[in-house]
């Protein structure tokens, strides 16, 4: 009886641990939502998107992998799916780059402390993240007649 006890607690606590970051992450999505702020950080991030072809919207969830990690990431990406019906393709192709290059400042840090040279390490995950991304998005085909992520206005 201890030990299922003992799983319950250790279940209760790692769910509390994802809440803890997903649900502000999710909020402030909303915030962003709701003040058309996403509209204007994706009309900035077009470029990065149009490059990967992937949908506008989908742009913002690559942006919070990149900065604040796979977590916090993969909310964005659950929660623009959610709003903005972001398409398979550019979810995946979002994963495919976040995968090697996500939470850059915080690892950087780390390694600093640990005596790496940072712009070596953050260049060569940024470039192998967006080679594969790259090369993956040309071989992985859109949806024809498919509107991706777009807003409905």
């Amino acid at each position: 009886m201890n030990g299922i006890l003992e799983i319950f607690i250790s279940l209760l606590s790692f769910l509390w641990s994802i809440a803890r970051i997903l649900i502000p992450i999710m909020i402030v999505i909303e915030i962003f939502k709701d003040t058309r702020l996403i509209d204007k950080i994706s009309d900035y991030f077009n470029p990065v998107s149009k490059f990967f072809t992937i949908s506008k919207t989908a742009g913002v969830s690559l942006l919070f992998g990149v900065f604040f990690g796979i977590t916090i990431g993969a909310g964005a990406i659950i929660q623009s799916v959610k709003d903005y019906n972001v398409d398979k393709r550019s979810v995946f192709l979002i994963s495919i780059f976040i995968s090697p290059c996500h939470a850059v400042f915080e690892d950087a840090f780390i390694m600093a402390g640990a005596g790496a040279s940072i712009i070596p390490l953050v260049a060569a995950r940024f470039i192998s993240a967006s080679i594969a991304t790259f090369i993956l998005s040309r071989l992985i085909k859109k949806e024809p007649g498919k509107e991706t992520g777009l807003l409905s206005e």
